[in-house]
């Protein structure tokens, strides 16, 4: 008698995994970051990353267990906008989560991360960086981030002034959940 055939199991993906982690999605819960709400104070940040940055897309993007939501967007049109989100397997912001750190990618369509990403292969997103909101409580809940659909380099000081406001965001999110 032979065995049924075994499904082969998808590789691990590391940043998926931390999002999953049960202390990062309490830290969610107790920002109420589960939901998009209008928000001026967030619309501002988000419109003073693309300008610093330069670029015609920033966002604050929430990694949820399942999904990246949206809760302030600059620039973003289309579906996207519509959608306010994506799976969170399409999200570059998860691996900025996932490491605690930056994640700076200046030609979407040669990174082996996120070449095969929709984003890149049918929305043509082409450079990304984002900086983790990192919590007072060591938990990375989402990223700050900029997006264009030219490939780019970003400089250490352009990262470290996006990480500033990512820290700005992130005092606003704890104040406002306070």
């Amino acid at each position: 008698m032979t065995s049924p055939a075994t499904p082969s199991t998808p590789l691990a993906d590391p940043a998926l995994e931390a999002v999953h982690r049960t202390r990062r999605l309490a830290e969610l819960a107790r920002l109420g970051l589960h939901r998009a709400d209008a928000d001026a104070v967030l619309a501002a940040a988000v419109r003073e990353a693309a300008c610093a940055l330069d670029l015609p897309i920033a966002l604050v993007s929430i990694v949820l267990d399942d999904a990246q939501l949206f809760i302030a967007a600059e620039g973003l049109h289309g579906w996207l906008a519509e959608a306010a989100g994506t799976p969170v397997e399409w999200s570059f912001c998860r691996h900025a989560v996932a490491a605690q750190r930056p994640f700076v990618v200046a030609d979407a369509s040669a990174h082996p991360l996120v070449r095969d990403n929709p984003l890149v292969t049918i929305d043509g997103i082409r450079c990304y960086a984002g900086a983790p909101l990192v919590t007072t409580r060591g938990e990375a809940v989402g990223s700050l981030c900029v997006l264009g659909v030219a490939p780019r380099t970003f400089t250490p000081l352009e990262v470290a002034r996006l990480a500033a406001l990512a820290a700005d965001v992130v005092c606003y999110l704890e104040a406002r959940a306070a």
